[in-house]
C-alpha cells in the first residue's frame, strides 16, 4: 500500500477533527470529522486562513494553534478552544496542537486535531448549578432547625426531661453535620466554577492558626487528644485571604481529630520556608492513610477511610484548591497505622492562579 492510501485511510477514520496549516496558516488539509463539526466542507477551508474561517479574527491570541504551533511552536495536548461553526453557533473543542518540521528542523507550519466537548461541558455546568442550588436550599432550613434546638436546649420553651435532652443533643450533632456538608458543597461548586477569588490583605498567620487551634480544642479534647502549636516566630505577616487560610487549617484540624483514635496527639507547625514563604504542617498520631491511596486523597468526593464518619470528601479538595490559588502547594505524608502530615507552603505575597 502507498504511503497516500496509507494516509487517507487513516484521515478517513481518524477519531478526531483533523487539520494541517501551512507555514503562512493556510489550510493545506482538513478530514471527514472535521468537516462534520465545523460544518465547513473540506473545499471550502482549503487555502483559507484558518484563524479567520474559524475563529472569525485575525488575532492570533484567539487561536491556539497559532498561538502555541506558530508563535511558540511547541506541542500542548487537550487545551480548551472556542470556535464558530459555519451555521454561527459557537462550540467548545478539546485540542491537541504541535509544530511541524522539516528533516533540517525548518518550520513548516501546523497540525491539530480536535473534538466537540460543547455537550460535556453543557452537563457539567448543569451539575455544578444543580449542586450549588441543593447546597444553598438546604442551608437556610438547616440553620432555622438548629436555632430552634438551641432554643429547646437552652430552657427557653420549658424544661426538658434527661431523655428528651438527650435526643435533642442527638438531632443537634446531625444538623451541625449536615451543616458541615452544605457548606463543603457550597464552596466545592465555586471552586469547581473557577470564580472563587481570594482577597487580597495583610494577616498575622500566627494569630490565624492559633484561632483556628482554639476551635479545634474542644472537639480534641472530647476525645482526649493532645494539641499543640509549634511556631518559629512570634508574628508572621504574609498577604493573602484569612478567611479563606483559616477554611484550610479548619480542615485538616478536623480532619486530624477526626482520624485520631483517643489519647493520640495533634501538632501544627508554622516555619519560614526560604525568605519569601512560609510553610504550615498538620501532624496527628492518627489511622493513616495507605500508599496506594495518597495520591488519590486531594480528588473531590474520595473518602479515604470510607463513609464512617460522614465526611463529604470535599475537605482536603477544598484544602487544595484555596492553597494553590494562593500560589502555593499542598502534599501529604502518611503512613498506615502511625498517622500522618499535611503540608503546605504559602508565598508571603499572594500569586493569584485560577484552579483548575
Amino acid at each position: 500500500m502507498e504511503k497516500e492510501q496509507i494516509y487517507g485511510a487513516v484521515m478517513k477514520n481518524l477519531p478526531y477533527g483533523f487539520s494541517i496549516l501551512d507555514k503562512d496558516g493556510f489550510i493545506i488539509d482538513f478530514n471527514s470529522l472535521a468537516e462534520t463539526i465545523t460544518g465547513y466542507s473540506r473545499d471550502e477551508v482549503l487555502g483559507k486562513s484558518h484563524d479567520k474561517i474559524l475563529h472569525g479574527s485575525s488575532d492570533a491570541t484567539e487561536c491556539p494553534l497559532m498561538k502555541y504551533a506558530f508563535r511558540e511552536q511547541r506541542q500542548v495536548v487537550a487545551i480548551e478552544s472556542m470556535i464558530k461553526k459555519k451555521n454561527g453557533k459557537p462550540i467548545t473543542l478539546s485540542v491537541t496542537i504541535a509544530p511541524l518540521a522539516d528533516e533540517y528542523g525548518n518550520f513548516m507550519g501546523g497540525v491539530e486535531f480536535f473534538r466537540d466537548i460543547s455537550e460535556q461541558k453543557r452537563k457539567e455546568r448543569e451539575r455544578r448549578n444543580i449542586l450549588s442550588m441543593f447546597a444553598h436550599d438546604m442551608k437556610s432550613p438547616v440553620i432555622a432547625s438548629a436555632g430552634f434546638i438551641s432554643r429547646f436546649l437552652g430552657g427557653k420553651t420549658g424544661s426538658l426531661t434527661k431523655e428528651q435532652r438527650a435526643h435533642l443533643e442527638v438531632v443537634r450533632g446531625e444538623l451541625e453535620k449536615l451543616q458541615h456538608l452544605t457548606t463543603d458543597f457550597l464552596e466545592f461548586a465555586r471552586f469547581d466554577a473557577k470564580v472563587y477569588k481570594p482577597e487580597a490583605a495583610l494577616f498575622d498567620i500566627h494569630s490565624t492558626i492559633s484561632h483556628c487551634l482554639e476551635s479545634a480544642r474542644s472537639k480534641a479534647d472530647e476525645k482526649h487528644i493532645g494539641i499543640a502549636f509549634e511556631r518559629a516566630e512570634a508574628q508572621h505577616m504574609i498577604e493573602g485571604d484569612e478567611a479563606m487560610i483559616n477554611r484550610v487549617v479548619t480542615n485538616l484540624l478536623d480532619n486530624a481529630i477526626k482520624y485520631t483514635n483517643p489519647g493520640g496527639y495533634i501538632a501544627i507547625k508554622l516555619s519560614s520556608q526560604g525568605d519569601n514563604a512560609i510553610l504550615v504542617q498538620v501532624s496527628d498520631t492518627g489511622v493513616g492513610i495507605a500508599e496506594s491511596q495518597i495520591h488519590l486523597i486531594f480528588d473531590a468526593f474520595y473518602r479515604v477511610h470510607g463513609d464512617a464518619n460522614g465526611s463529604s470528601g470535599l475537605g482536603l479538595y477544598i484544602v487544595k484548591s484555596i492553597v494553590k490559588a494562593h500560589g502555593g502547594k499542598v502534599w501529604v505524608e502518611s503512613s498506615l497505622g502511625k498517622g500522618s502530615t499535611v503540608s503546605f507552603v504559602l508565598p508571603e505575597h499572594l500569586q493569584r492562579i485560577s484552579p483548575k
